[in-house]
């Protein structure tokens, strides 16, 4: 059945279910995996008691709560394999809900016993390695990483969040932006190592597997759900699949980013793929592809050090912080870009390239949730349309399209301009709503 809806209004998920915990502080690999082998180590970060996360719920999601769960957030240290084929460590928060012991002796007094889902969570672009979810999460016994506060502490599922190739453990990697097979590879052995984890820590997890990411992390919950309907089915039992603000089409973004005519609302994303795709890419020069003479600087701008404004001006982009300012020729050359646009030369291996690594051009047989704000101005809701109108012909059985309507989201402001981000909070909120709907049965 495909489905076809537009999002006017946003309730959040109920509170329903259980997690029995019991952990240590620290844990060392010691036997072979319950799917795959590639836990290394785990380490609690922070314990969240469910009055701390009630107060951090009612100011944030649901002033009219009346229960939270606590969480243990703990960092998962695991193997996997980069985009480049070299094994890499890589590391990743993994969130549990944590439930009251009045909540546990009712639910035994009712002779009942409640077990935990999982979303594999997907984060939007990062510069920095301070906003690694690992990172931001710290010791101080309050919920510290926002989306996990909604999945896990009100919610109640377990959320698996890595913190991608490039940070955490694996800072000194370079991270493989908006490259789906690194991206997928990562996600899902963050998934077999929580798994690992989870059962020698006896937390009931139920098998069923959720997967939600905005905007690159959109992006990556695609390829990761393309990945394990693939090639891993066997592994999960996978129930739905959210994926936000997405650039599910790169070739098309091309089109419109990389045009001499066309004002960059956000150089940073654009200055990112280049470096992404020419450093992983042998057949792709970045000297060929952007302004800047100094490639070895320019790499650097994206080792996780600066932030997006200290990026742009370092690639002179200092007007207005970069943003919304410039013309694409600012950033890539004339010659490149009329390569791209010619699909000849550099562009027409960068074309390539973007095809191989879009999103939507596959049959989906899970539930699918693609959501998107209309007037997004950094990532165009063409790129959700697109996937919904490519899963529809390709006979895909469950797809749904939730457009969001700038009315229901926060005004703009001086320090948040942009509907991208301004959307995120509403999206994510209708995302954990519909998880939740199908973990009830409800659809």
């Amino acid at each position: 059945m495909i489905k076809h809806v537009i999002k006017s209004s946003i309730t959040f998920a109920l509170l329903s279910s259980l997690t029995i915990f019991s952990g240590c502080s620290e844990v060392d690999n010691d036997g072979e995996n319950v799917v795959g082998d590639n836990f290394v180590s785990a380490e609690v970060i922070d314990d969240v008691n469910a009055s701390v996360m009630l107060m951090a719920v009612k100011a944030s999601i649901d002033a009219n709560a009346v229960n939270a769960f606590g969480y243990k957030a703990v960092k998962i240290i695991y193997d996997t394999v980069n985009q480049d084929g070299e094994s890499v460590e890589a590391s990743g928060l993994l969130v549990i809900p944590t439930a009251t012991p009045e909540y546990q002796a009712y639910l035994a007094s009712m002779g009942k016993m409640f077990s935990i889902s999982m979303i594999s969570e997907n984060h939007s672009t990062i510069f920095t390695e301070a906003e690694a979810p690992t990172s931001v999460e710290v010791t101080n016994g309050m919920p510290d990483y926002p989306t996990a506060v909604l999945m896990t502490g009100y919610a109640g599922f377990a959320s698996v969040i890595p913190d991608y190739i490039g940070y955490g453990v694996s800072k000194d990697t370079a991270h493989p932006y908006m490259l789906k097979k690194a991206s997928a590879r990562a996600s899902l052995d963050m998934i077999r190592a929580s798994v690992r984890y989870m059962t020698d820590n006896n937390v009931m997890f139920n098998a069923q597997l959720y997967i939600s990411g905005y905007s690159q992390g959109g992006h990556t919950a695609m390829a990761l759900a393309q990945e394990i309907e693939e090639n891993n089915k066997g592994e999960f039992n996978l129930m739905g699949v959210a994926s936000m603000a997405a650039p599910h089409d790169l070739e098309a973004l091309g089109d419109i980013e990389i045009d001499a005519s066309h004002t960059m609302v956000y150089p940073g994303f654009l200055g990112y793929l280049a470096d992404s795709y020419a450093y992983y890419n042998e057949d792709l020069n970045l000297s060929d592809i952007v302004v800047t003479e100094d490639a070895a600087m320019y790499h650097g701008l994206f080792g996780g050090d600066y932030i997006n404004a200290q990026i742009h001006g370092a690639l002179g982009l200092t007007e207005n912080y970069g943003f919304g300012t410039y013309t694409a020729d600012a950033l890539f050359k004339t010659t490149f870009i009329d390569d791209y646009q010619n699909s000849s030369n550099a562009g027409a291996v960068l074309r390539e390239k973007f095809v191989e690594n879009s999103t939507y051009d596959w049959a989906p047989q899970t539930k699918i949730n693609l959501i998107h704000c209309i007037d997004d101005e950094i990532i165009p809701y063409t790129m959700s349309q697109k996937a919904y109108d490519t899963f529809t012909e390709n006979e895909s059985p469950d797809v749904t399209l939730s457009l969001i309507p700038s009315a229901m989201i926060p005004e703009a402001s001086a320090t948040d301009p942009f509907v991208h981000s301004r959307c995120g909070n509403t999206a994510y909120g209708a995302a954990v709503t519909w998880f939740n709907a199908i973990r009830n049965g409800d659809i």
